[in-house]
């Protein structure tokens, strides 16, 4: 493999990271997540950190270790980048990240707790990987189903070294969630004991947002933070979180771990109201109902966050919290622009339009979030600025309405 040119130095501290996402080797995932594909997608959307996702999978550490080099302390570029970027260059980084399921022997099919591990190193992998190995533990899954608690979990990541991180994730999730409703649990210290203070710091999930989890005292000692759990290109950045810290891996996850509003800037989250499991969920209709069972005779269903909440929480109202991050919540591009149109957000409209906005404005963050009413207006027509734009002041409390325009003669 001939060497890159030298890598683009990282322009400026702040920047946005998603730290949660899959490669085509776990359950579920689209084929094309593939370590290019990712990449090429997350400077589209934005992204200037990402999670590598699986990095326990043995086929998708092999390639990570291929196709990534060492840049800043504990971060990783793309091998390629020091030839091309595409048509997005900007300056991306990884770093090694993975999901594993806790499902104690004796565990139903959907019974266990979901977490997110961080590793500063392809060493600190091989390492952790070979712990397992010797528990017996099966590692050929993406997202690996370990037969061990949270608990010991997050003991073998403690004597794994500092350098290691550990965080619940998706934490209000009816499934596969710390305090989602299928597990129960009601507290983080019912599922870690006396060292939950040792966790990096709770993954909200698109089921939860800050004022939800500061109902919850347990969490109050907890930094949050958000990701996208992507399993797919597009969902890659639908949330993310904006940090401002020295270029690396140690001053990031610090950061995270500490919660400071001047370095934990803010959370862009995906509108909640389009969560799946916000509200209760019939996974044979695959529908969200209220009540608590199914109106098309399909029995119970299962009890989404916003109830949950209702029951778990001990606190009526939000605890102003130090540190608990601002967060807007956003529709992403397609979606928006699905809804704008009135057409499936795969149709070729949609991509049309899609392409037209980035080419002429960049990528999907800087469009959603801080692009100009006058610009995007140029760029497209006078009533898709006004969806755009009008997402940015709606109160959390409240859904968006992406309304079709009367006219749509003036956006092409």
């Amino acid at each position: 493999m001939a060497p890159p040119r030298r890598l683009r130095e990282i322009g400026g501290m702040r920047y946005a990271a998603d730290l949660h996402l899959h490669s085509r080797h776990a359950e579920a995932v689209s084929p094309n997540m593939t370590l290019e594909n990712i990449a090429a997608t997350a400077r589209r959307k934005g992204i200037d950190v990402l999670g590598t996702g699986d990095c326990l999978q043995a086929d998708w550490l092999k390639e990570l270790e291929e196709g990534l080099i060492p840049a800043e302390p504990g971060w990783f570029a793309l091998w390629s980048d020091g030839e091309t970027a595409g048509p997005f260059p900007g300056t991306l980084r990884f770093v090694l990240s993975t999901e594993v399921h806790c499902a104690p022997r004796g565990s139903r099919e959907l019974e266990g707790i979901h977490h997110l591990i961080y590793f500063p190193s392809f060493d600190a992998v091989r390492a952790f990987r070979g712990q397992l190995e010797r528990l017996g533990e099966d590692l050929r899954g993406g997202r690996p189903r370990l037969q061990i608690s949270s608990w010991e979990l997050l003991q073998i990541v403690l004597e794994s070294g500092a350098d290691c991180h550990f965080a619940p994730a998706h934490v209000l999730n009816p499934y596969f969630s710390t305090l989602g409703s299928v597990m129960r649990h009601r507290r983080l210290e019912e599922v870690f004991g006396a060292s939950a203070c040792h966790l990096l710091a709770v993954e909200m999930g698109l089921t939860s947002i800050p004022p939800m989890c500061r109902r919850i005292s347990s969490l109050d000692a907890h930094a949050l933070f958000a990701c996208s759990d992507a399993h797919s290109l597009e969902n890659i950045g639908r949330e993310c979180t904006l940090l401002e810290t020295e270029p690396g891996y140690a001053p990031m996850f610090a950061a995270l771990h500490r919660g400071s509003r001047d370095e934990v800037v803010a959370c862009l989250k995906y509108s909640i109201f389009r969560a799946r499991y916000y509200r209760n969920w019939c996974g044979r209709c695959q529908e969200h109902y209220d009540g608590t069972v199914c109106p098309q005779g399909h029995g119970p269903l299962i009890t989404g966050s916003r109830e949950w909440i209702e029951k778990i929480a001990d606190r009526a109202e939000p605890a102003a919290v130090p540190g608990t991050p601002r967060f807007r919540m956003y529709i992403p591009l397609r979606e928006l622009l699905s809804d704008f149109l009135n057409v499936g957000p795969a149709s070729q409209k949609v991509a049309q339009l899609q392409g037209q906005l980035l080419r002429a404005l960049g990528h999907e963050r800087d469009i959603l979030t801080k692009i100009s009413f006058e610009e995007i207006a140029a760029a497209s027509s006078d009533s898709l600025a006004h969806a755009i734009v009008a997402q940015r002041s709606i109160d959390y409390r409240q859904p968006a309405v992406i309304a079709p325009p009367a006219v749509q003669a003036d956006l092409f």
